[in-house]
Parts: C-alpha cells; sequence; structure tokens
C-alpha cells in the first residue's frame, strides 16, 4: 500500500511539472499546439477505428456489386468503347482496363484523371452517349464524326458545355416560314403646305465653360488573388486543349506549371478531407480556427521566402518545430489538413504556410506548392523564376533521391514538372533547330 501511494506521488508529480513546463513554451510553438490540442490531429484509437472501417469497407467491396450497379457499369463502359476508349468486353465490372479508359476520358475532358467517375462526369460521359446516337447522322455533328472519329464528337460536345459554339449548329426546332405581309395600296400624297419661313436669329456669344468637376478619386485596396478563380480558369483551359499537358507536349512552360499546380491542389484537398474525416465532433469552424493559429506561428517564416534561400527557410522552420515540443508526426497531419483547409477556403496565405510547415518537418515534396504559390503571388510577393524554381528543384531532387511521392507525384507529374521549368519544347528552339546549315565559305 505505501509504494502505491509513492507511485502515485511520483505520477502526480510529473504531471505537474509537465504542465509546468508547458506553461512555459512560447506563444508561436503554442500556436501549433493548438491543431493538436482542439483535436486536429489523428489518434490512435481514431487509427484502430479508421482500420476498422476499411476492412469493413473492403469486406464489403469483396461481397459483389448490385444489379443496379452493375448495369450503370455496362452502359459506362458501352459509352466508353463508343468514343474510342477501348475498354474491352462490356461485363459491368470496371476493371483494371475499365479503369485506364476511365482515366484516358477523364484526362481528355479536363477532369482528375484518377479512373473514378464522380457523379458530374458519368452524367456528361452518359448523356453525351445518348445524345451521339440522335445526332452524330445529322449536320454538322456528321462531318465531325467523319473527319475526328467519335472521340472528336465528345470533345464537341465538351466545348459546347464550356460555351464554345459549333460552327453551323442547327437551331433546335422546326421554324414555321412567316406569312407574307401585305403588301400596303399607295395612296396619294397630300399636297404640300407652305410654312413662313423662321425669322432669323443672332447666334448667341460662346463662353468658355467653367471646369469645376473633378475626376473622381477613390483608393482602392489591394485585392488578394484568388487561387480557386485561378484554378476553375486554368481547368476551363485544360478542357479546351484536351486534356492536361504531358511532358511531350510541353509548349507554354507557364501553363503546364499552372495545370500541375492546380492538380497537386486536388490532391491535397483531397488527402485533408480523409484526415478530417477520422476526427470526431470538429465542426469547420473549429478547423479554421485552429489553421489561423497555424498560419501565424509560420508567417515570420512565410515571410523570408523571398529573401532567404529554400534551404536556410527549412531550416528555421525545423528548428521551431522541433522547439515546440510536439511530435513531428502529429506536425505534419496537422499541416496536410490545413493546405487542404486553406484551399477550401480559398486562403492562400494558410496554404502557403501549410506547405511551409511541411517541408520544414522533412516532407519536401511539399516543396513543389511553395514553388507555385511563389511563382503566381499567392499568399506571398510574386517571386522571381530563379527563387520559385530554387523550391521546385527542392522537390524534385528530393523525389530523385528516393523521397517520399506526395500530392499525386507521379513519374508523369515528376516528367512535366522538369520540362516546364527548363522552358519546355518550345516552337522558336525547335524552329532553330529545323534551320539548315552549311560550311562558311572558304576564302581560297
Amino acid at each position: 500500500m505505501f509504494a502505491r501511494k509513492i507511485c502515485t506521488s511520483l505520477v502526480a508529480a510529473s504531471l505537474i511539472a509537465v504542465q509546468a513546463g508547458r506553461a512555459q513554451a512560447n506563444d508561436a510553438a503554442a500556436l501549433v499546439g493548438g491543431l493538436l490540442l482542439g483535436g486536429i490531429i489523428v489518434n490512435e484509437v481514431n487509427k484502430n477505428k479508421q482500420r476498422q472501417r476499411t476492412t469493413t469497407q473492403r469486406t464489403t467491396r469483396s461481397s459483389g456489386i448490385s444489379s443496379a450497379q452493375r448495369a450503370e457499369n455496362r452502359q459506362v463502359q458501352t459509352a466508353l468503347n463508343y468514343f474510342g476508349y477501348n475498354v474491352g468486353t462490356v461485363d459491368g465490372a470496371l476493371g483494371r482496363k475499365s479503369r485506364a479508359g476511365i482515366s484516358r476520358y477523364q484526362a481528355e475532358m479536363g477532369f482528375q484523371p484518377d479512373g473514378y467517375l464522380d457523379p458530374h462526369e458519368s452524367e456528361f460521359l452518359l448523356g453525351s452517349y445518348q445524345r451521339a446516337l440522335a445526332s452524330s447522322s445529322v449536320p454538322p455533328y456528321n462531318q465531325i464524326v467523319a473527319a475526328q472519329g467519335y472521340n472528336g464528337l465528345l470533345r464537341t460536345y465538351r466545348n459546347e458545355q464550356l460555351g464554345i459554339a459549333t460552327p453551323n449548329q442547327p437551331t433546335p426546332g422546326v421554324q414555321r416560314a412567316a406569312a407574307p405581309a401585305p403588301v400596303p395600296v399607295p395612296q396619294p400624297a397630300p399636297a404640300p403646305v407652305a410654312q413662313p419661313a423662321p425669322a432669323a436669329t443672332q447666334p448667341e456669344p460662346v463662353t468658355a465653360r467653367a471646369n469645376t468637376g473633378g475626376l473622381p478619386e477613390f483608393n482602392f485596396g489591394t485585392v488578394s488573388k484568388s487561387v480557386n478563380d485561378h484554378c476553375s480558369e486554368i481547368n476551363v483551359l485544360t478542357a479546351a486543349n484536351g486534356g492536361i499537358t504531358t511532358a511531350a507536349r510541353v509548349t507554354d512552360a507557364e501553363f503546364a506549371l499552372n495545370e500541375q499546380f492546380c492538380l497537386a491542389r486536388t490532391h491535397a484537398t483531397a488527402e485533408s478531407t480523409s484526415i478530417i474525416s477520422t476526427i470526431p465532433n470538429t465542426t469547420d469552424a473549429q478547423l479554421a480556427q485552429q489553421c489561423e493559429g497555424l498560419a501565424q506561428a509560420i508567417a515570420p517564416y512565410v515571410a523570408s521566402l523571398n529573401s532567404e534561400s529554400p534551404d536556410q527557410v527549412v531550416s528555421k522552420t525545423a528548428a521551431f518545430l522541433q522547439g515546440s515540443g510536439r511530435p513531428m508526426d502529429q506536425l505534419v497531419s496537422g499541416g496536410k489538413v490545413c493546405l487542404g483547409v486553406g484551399y477550401r477556403s480559398d486562403n492562400a496565405e494558410m496554404a502557403l504556410a501549410s506547405a511551409v510547415l511541411l517541408a520544414g518537418a522533412g516532407q519536401t515534396g511539399y516543396a513543389e506548392m511553395v514553388s507555385h504559390h511563389m511563382r503566381e503571388g499567392f499568399g506571398t510577393t510574386a517571386a522571381s523564376a530563379q527563387q520559385s524554381g530554387a523550391w521546385m528543384k527542392m522537390a524534385t531532387d528530393s523525389l530523385a533521391a528516393g523521397g517520399t511521392a506526395v500530392l499525386g507525384q507521379s513519374s508523369d507529374r515528376v516528367a512535366v514538372l522538369n520540362a516546364a521549368m527548363q522552358g519546355g519544347n518550345s516552337p522558336s528552339s525547335n524552329a532553330a533547330a529545323a534551320l539548315p546549315v552549311f560550311p562558311a565559305p572558304s576564302n581560297n
């Protein structure tokens, strides 16, 4: 009994000591710590619950799909085959070949090429198939099919949805010819009546008008750039171009980098949503408040982006995180959550601070996002190509050295990033390479 009392006293004393030590932590570290105290980081209990849910989901999948779902899958496969995305036999089972066909369809239409159709993508595909059955044999769509195939017809439907008119597009419905207007019966013109000439008037002297008016004066504030609006514009252009730029097709390096930025933003948002789904009893307002605290804590390091090298910023951020006394894996989880929260709420400063935190926590693949923000001026002052490029190089060098790929950094994505950072396949360089080369004439 005496031994138990001693143990109890020691535990209580240690808890008091820990609390006293924490009370002496600086305010910035407390802001980052708020992410943990606010319930942002997933604890082991939640991880176990997630594992249980995953096991349940896997068990459900293995039990097969319903007849209704299989019928819908057949419709999807039929439409994909019709538009040239060969998925093989129409059997209602979306296997590897079907997923590959869906990814090609998504890429060409400007959607996220993940192999899984969301409701909008499925509706557009199936609706376009039904429309093609009715319109592919009438002008101008039959000419499009003859010149570009059914895949070109699908792109035409996509362009029309984006507001791009199809030349010679027939007007829906049948227009009835208007009845001819009755021919008017000519009437004799009335005899003109003589009017007295107006009295001559003297012109009034012209005087200069006093310039008493003034131009309006407004104090225009600085408008924060919107990442959401930016990516909406990029996605429309991607769809109009027939799909996302590949490494072999990089002719506009700036546009290719913007496509990759918006694609990485989609991955970041999805990753954040996945983590948040495992956090119980947390509201959006609580998440926003915690992530605002993160942005404030990392603000000094964001402010040094344009004046210090990536290695210096990462080193100082890492020292701050290590001094906060928080487990690094929990800080990483908090950074991932707030990166997505920043993009969903269109808060570029929050998203940039989260990316800097993640890079400082050893997740150097997120340096890609820092580069994109610096290049476009989202959440910070727009930097030079050399400054933003240094952050991109940090990300790609890390991947080349075997670092962890994040944000969907597949080999194809990295190839596009490298090609764009090198300037792409510019038409001018190709034209110069095609110029003939002759030996210089001899002076003899």
